[in-house]
């Protein structure tokens, strides 16, 4: 299991730099301190789509980057800040050797491969890697047997939880003993992000706060609106939903969840504070992304839900529904949906 801890007073040279403690995730061996992702010198190039080209390591020959240079790489085309609240995670293999060496990196994504490129890595010579994507990622750097030395092998493994607004950096690191692993964060407080595995039967509950600034429309909200996400499938089914401020132009977002729902489980995000709102649940399984418009009109003395279920071929289903209770000053007839 990895362990975290706090990176109080410790002098480390971080990949990003930003407000808030530090943290670090242990993988066995570590290595304690970061290159500089901000480096001058390299080329910045992004990784082909594997399901266009080929992958990096059918080329002649390995990637050349030469001493104290940095090579960037990205996979995905998603930009998480522009759609929620979290940040992509810089990945980076760093050579700390006095001598060349030739690892080759392999990066898998949800059990596919989505990078593997072999370079030769000058002395302090890094690759950078932004993983913009979510999901689960393992990262593994081989080096090929030697006389000196056999192959030599290490990963790191990079899940949900890493995406949160937080600053990451998950490190290979070739050195003169060994090859090490870590994985470091800024710690600072996330609101409105929330990464949760949901068994089986059970059903999680959180609730989508207003932030600072916002202002409500000064309407009684009642019981407010609900979100409820469903997985009535046999599998296990990874979920994003995210919560946006419509009324604003760009709209804000207000709760970014990520939710690994197993068979038979529930998201369910309360919106307490009446305005409007637009909905988005999208599967990280699929291509599927539902969205829902919601207003004022949905916040009176009626409970309203939004429902979305998830089926066995990908898709997704919703409705919303309210109760149908005679509110003073209201019309029942305007309210769209209810049953």
């Amino acid at each position: 299991m990895e362990r975290r801890t706090v990176l109080a007073s410790i002098g480390i040279g971080f990949g990003v730099t930003a407000a808030g403690c530090l943290s670090e995730t242990d993988a066995t061996p570590v290595e304690g301190s970061e290159p500089n992702p901000n480096s001058e010198g390299g080329t910045s190039e992004r990784a082909s789509d594997p399901g266009e080209q080929p992958l990096s390591t059918q080329n002649d020959s390995p990637t050349a980057v030469d001493p104290d240079t940095t090579v960037d790489r990205q996979l995905g085309d998603e930009t998480l800040e522009s759609t929620g609240l979290r940040k992509p995670v810089q990945l980076v293999l760093a050579n700390r050797r006095s001598e060349e060496q030739t690892p080759t990196l392999v990066v898998e994504r949800d059990e596919t491969t989505v990078l593997e490129e072999a370079f030769e890595l000058g002395p302090d010579a890094t690759v950078h890697v932004a993983l913009t994507e979510l999901g689960e990622y393992t990262a593994r750097v081989v080096l090929p047997e030697t006389e000196q030395q056999p192959e030599r092998t290490e990963s790191v493994s990079i899940g949900y939880e890493q995406f949160d607004c937080n600053q990451t950096t998950a490190t290979l690191a070739v050195t003169d003993e060994e090859i090490t692993s870590h994985v470091a964060s800024t710690l600072m407080a996330c609101s409105g992000v929330v990464t949760a595995t949901v068994d089986t039967g059970e059903t999680s509950e959180n609730e989508a706060t207003a932030p600072a600034g916002f202002e409500s429309d000064g309407t009684e909200s009642g019981p407010g609106h609900a979100l409820v996400v469903h997985n009535p499938t046999d599998e296990t089914r990874p979920t994003r939903v995210l919560i946006d401020t419509a009324a604003e132009s760009p709209s804000s977002p207000l709760f970014d969840g990520v939710y690994t729902l197993e068979s038979d489980a529930t998201a369910a995000v309360d919106i307490p504070e009446s305005g409007e709102y637009e909905l988005t649940v999208a599967r990280l399984d699929s291509d599927a992304v539902d969205r829902t418009q919601i207003d004022t009109g949905e916040f009176d003395c009626n409970s309203s839900t939004t429902r979305v279920e998830l089926d066995a071929a990908g898709a997704l289903e919703s409705v919303t529904m309210s109760t149908r209770m005679a509110c003073p000053g209201v019309n029942a007839a305007e309210k769209p949906g209810t049953e």
